[in-house]
């Protein structure tokens, strides 16, 4: 997905943002009401016994990082959740070749914006991975900007078993808006210009692929890149 959105906006975008949180979170909601989330089950078991802290997934001490510039409202992104993403957790991730690192960006709309913002929250929790896996299995329409609402992502979180009560404040919070902001800026050093793109760095240098590839891609940059053997 080419970007469209101008990072420059995001700091204004967060004003309205931070507004429209606090409205929506302080009318609580129908405890009896079914989930609109689908999907969380299978993320549960995608990503069980994997280790997950803040936003990496895998051996914190892997020889090689997988960090993965992504936007939740981004239909490739959406694909590579589906397709290239549980492989690589399968055959690079859980042997411990790679760890996954998420770095949530604004390319879209406001619900990318939103969707940032709750995946950083959730990475409080040491749930970001299980954030925006579900959220991507969940996501809607690129036309519409608002599709990601902060009912749906309290939603997820419930779903995810989290603290929704902290992930509410986290989400509110200073933390989260700079964590987001950081991470857009680092884009921008990178060179970021689709999403999702992803660099493969380890011992020996650097490598950049991008859009929803298939994992053999991700393996080949990892050899190239890690250790020699």
């Amino acid at each position: 997905m080419k970007k469209e959105y101008l990072i420059g906006i995001v700091v204004a975008a967060l004003v309205v943002v931070g507004i429209v949180v606090g409205v929506s979170l302080a009318g609580g909601g129908d405890d009896d009401a079914p989930s609109s989330i689908t999907g969380a089950e299978e993320v549960q078991a995608q990503l069980e016994g994997v280790p997950q802290a803040g936003n990496v997934l895998g051996d914190p001490d892997a020889p090689v990082e997988i960090i993965e510039y992504g936007d939740l409202a981004c239909p490739a992104c959406r694909e590579a959740s589906t397709t290239t993403i549980p492989e690589a957790i399968d055959q690079i991730v859980k042997p411990g070749d790679a760890k996954l690192v998420f770095r949530p960006i604004a390319f879209i709309s406001r619900s990318s914006e939103r969707g940032a913002l709750g995946a950083e929250a959730a990475g409080m929790q040491d749930a970001m991975w299980s954030f925006v896996e579900l959220i991507y299995r969940n996501q809607g329409s690129e036309s519409d900007q608002d599709w990601l609402t902060d009912e749906l992502m309290t939603d997820a979180v419930e779903q995810l078993g989290l603290d929704v009560d902290q992930w509410t404040a986290d989400y509110m919070g200073q933390e989260s808006e700079q964590n987001f902001l950081a991470t857009e800026s680092q884009a921008q050093e990178d060179e970021v210009g689709v999403t999702p793109t992803f660099l493969i760095r380890g011992p020996n240098g650097e490598k950049t692929v991008t859009g929803a590839v298939e994992v053999s891609e991700l393996q080949d940059a990892v050899a190239e890149v890690g250790p020699q053997t």
